[in-house]
């Protein structure tokens, strides 16, 4: 019996669930293929969504039409914005989520979903052509064959995992779930380079074993008030914060998280037993994510610490299950319950589940094209941490690209490529398929040299329309951005058309704020630029503009008015950055040849050369970001091409 596909999707984490979403919603024939439908979009670390630069990724993810952020924002028990004390370029949402109603929701997104056919089994083999140069299905463990054109990777930590509990090593790829195997050797004999990464998770604790009292309560920046006679949290107001579409957010019942820190005592518990650390005992040999590094990791790195911060996170609205957010240890467990009483929050402490460490295998993705697909097996997709990445926004990224890209092969339309000017998503492709990594892969904003034309406020605005045309979005989001930008650029112009005269009050407002009184007819955007002047200020003060505020779609006003100033007081700078894009995307048009000989061209440095021949890039600009290729061989390949 043949079971045929249009795209087959192999793991339902993150990159899976927006992979195979994405392929059914575009109207291709798609199987999710997941070794447990009850895990699907599992959070295995912390409990929530975005982050810096992660943030502006889900946005984007949503103005795209992906799914990521519309059930962050329905599950979520907590949001803050993050570096609101800096510029808007670098502002960046995240929220506290509950993991359990988190997956719940992606299950039943995916099961309702037409075109899109769930099955729970472990796949370990792929399925090609007679030359092996294209993939034709896939094989399960159970003996099944299903047949697609179209295969995507999603496999996370899964293929190859290896879990450390101090010196207990446990095959799996996460905890209580057996590894993938089979996939990894194929691969190698094909001709794929493969290596091995490692990434770790703190110890879940249950939560009525903490001192509060001894905590600082960290609260959301979402309205909430107490019931004075009854205690109950009240929601002032709702919220969309990932998602486009107005009303989409919902606060469940809000939580607090909590912070402490540790002390020298615990940081002595962890170093009398360094040697049953599986990372310093020469049990892990492979690479950790360096922005969240072990607590092991960070006494020794950093061993003028007195303390590290931690945080204390719900893991959902009603449990008692609490996450130690910087303390990921793969110390054996009763030392990690040690170290932790030492705290003085955490003396009574109880764990619901130790900490570990996980390695894993990963493919470098040089070995891809700018499409996710790779380059030795046509019709072979890869996307997530089987890229070398971390982070379920960064895969969920990947996963959404590689969906869509998979669909635009079948019917031979050309791949969807973001620029690096275009979406941190752009960014995040290009990085892994250019540079490739030493170490997981993690986005943040100083990634991206354009980031001012990349904020987080007008990912709608960049990436609904591509969105709208490729077919992933509907007429509905699509008319809420055009609403949107429309009352913007009316925002904008009645601040550049209205003149204000000058006034005791306004100008003794203006003094007290330290800026320079008005002296007559002052068009109300030049008062906006100053540094201390908002909307909100100037509103206060001028009837004109309160009323044209008011006059805003209440479900969007919030983000228009943001958007308005945005655009207001940063103009200079998004109008130099935009001309600095301009000047580097005519790079990315001058293509080079694919059978162009790199190692003939001895003008070009010997690196330039062995870089050049491995990578292939398609244009002068993807040449000019690869490590070891010089400015001077990217003016050697532009002479030799006008020749």
């Amino acid at each position: 019996m043949t079971f045929e596909y249009d795209v087959i999707v192999v793991g339902a984490g993150h990159a899976g669930c927006e992979a195979a979403s994405a392929a059914a919603r575009l109207g291709a024939k798609t199987l999710l293929i997941t070794a447990d439908l009850n895990r699907i979009a599992q959070m295995s670390c912390n409990p929530a969504v975005g982050g810096i630069a992660k943030g502006q990724i889900v946005r984007e993810i949503d103005a795209l039409g992906g799914l990521m952020g519309i059930v962050a924002d329905r599950t979520a028990i907590q949001f803050r914005m993050l570096n609101r004390s800096k510029g808007p370029a670098v502002w960046s949402p995240r929220v506290q989520s509950d993991r359990v109603k988190f997956s719940e929701m992606w299950r039943e997104l995916l099961e309702n979903m037409p075109n899109l056919y769930l099955y729970q089994d472990m796949v370990t083999a792929l399925m090609l052509d007679k030359e092996n140069s294209r993939v034709t299905g896939v094989r399960t463990s159970l003996g099944v064959e299903f047949v697609a054109p179209k295969v995507i990777l999603t496999n996370g930590t899964f293929l190859g995992g290896l879990m450390h509990f101090g010196r207990t090593q446990v095959p799996g790829g996460r905890i209580a779930e057996p590894s993938s195997e089979g996939l990894t050797a194929q691969l190698n004999a094909l001709g794929f380079e493969s290596g091995r990464m490692k990434t770790g998770t703190p110890a879940r604790i249950d939560g009525r074993t903490i001192d509060y009292s001894l905590c600082e309560e960290q609260w959301g920046d979402d309205s909430v008030a107490k019931d004075d006679a009854t205690g109950d949290i009240i929601i002032e107001r709702d919220f969309h914060k990932f998602s486009f579409l107005p009303g989409v957010g919902r606060i469940l019942t809000p939580r607090a998280c909590y912070i402490t820190h540790t002390s020298p005592e615990v940081h002595k518990v962890l170093y009398d037993n360094l040697d049953d650390s599986p990372l310093y005992n020469g049990q892990i040999r492979s690479i950790g994510p360096r922005y969240c590094p072990s607590i092991e990791t960070k006494i020794t790195t950093f061993a003028d610490k007195e303390s590290h911060q931690l945080f204390l996170e719900p893991e959902g609205e009603t449990t008692q299950e609490y996450y130690i957010n910087g303390f990921s240890s793969s110390m054996p467990w009763p030392v990690q319950v040690e170290a932790l009483q030492r705290i003085d929050a955490l003396r009574d402490v109880h764990l619901y589940r130790p900490g570990y460490a996980i390695e894993y295998d990963y493919f470098p993705p040089t070995q891809l094209t700018h499409d996710m697909q790779t380059k030795l097996i046509g019709g072979l997709y890869f996307a997530g941490q089987i890229n070398g990445t971390t982070g379920y926004e960064e895969a969920a990224a990947q996963g959404l690209m590689a969906g869509i890209n998979a669909v635009r092969a079948l019917r031979g339309e050309t791949p969807v490529i973001l620029g690096r000017d275009k979406a941190y998503i752009g960014v995040l492709i290009d990085d892994l398929v250019t540079k490739g990594v030493d170490e997981p892969y993690r986005m943040f904003t100083s990634r991206a040299e354009f980031r001012i034309l990349l904020r987080q406020d007008d990912a709608d605005m960049r990436l609904t329309p591509l969105g709208y045309e490729i077919g992933l979005v509907d007429d509905e989001r699509r008319d809420v951005m055009l609403r949107k930008r429309a009352q913007r650029d009316a925002l904008i112009e009645h601040l550049r058309e209205t003149k204000v005269s000058p006034d005791d009050e306004v100008n003794s407002r203006l003094i007290s704020c330290g800026c320079e009184p008005l002296k007559g007819g002052t068009r109300m955007i030049e008062l906006l630029r100053r540094p201390q002047i908002t909307l909100s200020s100037l509103s206060e003060h001028f009837d004109s503009l309160k009323s044209f505020i008011g006059g805003l779609d209440a479900d969007l006003r919030d983000e228009i008015v943001e958007a308005a100033e945005i655009l207001v007081k940063y103009e200079g700078y998004i109008v130099r950055e935009r001309a600095l894009a301009d000047k580097a995307a005519r790079l990315e048009d001058v293509r080079l040849p694919e059978s162009m000989d790199y190692m003939s061209l001895h003008s070009l440095s010997t690196e330039a050369r062995q870089k050049l021949t491995k990578i292939r890039p398609a244009t002068i600009g993807m040449a000019s970001r690869i490590p070891g290729v010089s400015p001077a061989d990217v003016s050697i390949l532009l002479v030799l091409l006008r020749k």
